[in-house]
């Protein structure tokens, strides 16, 4: 086995279900970025934008991660799943507080939000709390069956 890879790892049941999270949480993220094409990018703040491109290199290095089943892919799958889900929550989903910080579709401009903009943010939301929750399972059944 490679140095890189964890040296415990999951049982085959919780590396596939990692990997498949991980691969469903990358497709909903890039149809989000679809959404964000189809809108139009001025529908959004230059600081979203940005964001989101900052973003998608976390989205990669944690799938990249998790596929290799690098030691480091359950840390990565964590922060960048429940990470995600906290901030797309905040940008899309809560009333806007501080405009150049949101592209809220509750509330501001919601420039050319549509039902397929609603169905990809809750898509990335929930793919990244399923991501974040199955490894974090992980960790927590192979650190009580250890003991």
């Amino acid at each position: 086995m490679s140095d890189d890879r964890d040296s415990k790892t999951d049982s085959p049941t919780a590396n596939r279900a990692t990997t498949w999270a991980a691969i469903a949480f990358a497709a909903a993220f890039s149809l989000h970025g679809i959404d964000h094409l189809w809108r139009g990018m001025a529908a959004s703040p230059p600081s979203i934008m940005i964001g989101g491109m900052i973003q998608g290199v976390f989205v990669v290095a944690a799938v990249v991660l998790v596929l290799r089943q690098h030691r480091w892919a359950s840390e990565a799958a964590i922060v960048v799943g429940f990470g995600s889900a906290a901030l797309f929550t905040y940008a899309h989903l809560l009333p806007t507080f501080l405009p150049s910080y949101q592209d809220s579709f509750t509330s501001g401009p919601g420039i050319n939000v549509t039902w397929f903009s609603w169905l990809t943010a809750a898509g990335e939301i929930g793919t990244g709390l399923v991501l974040g929750y199955i490894v974090l399972r992980a960790r927590l059944t192979r650190r009580v069956s250890s003991r």
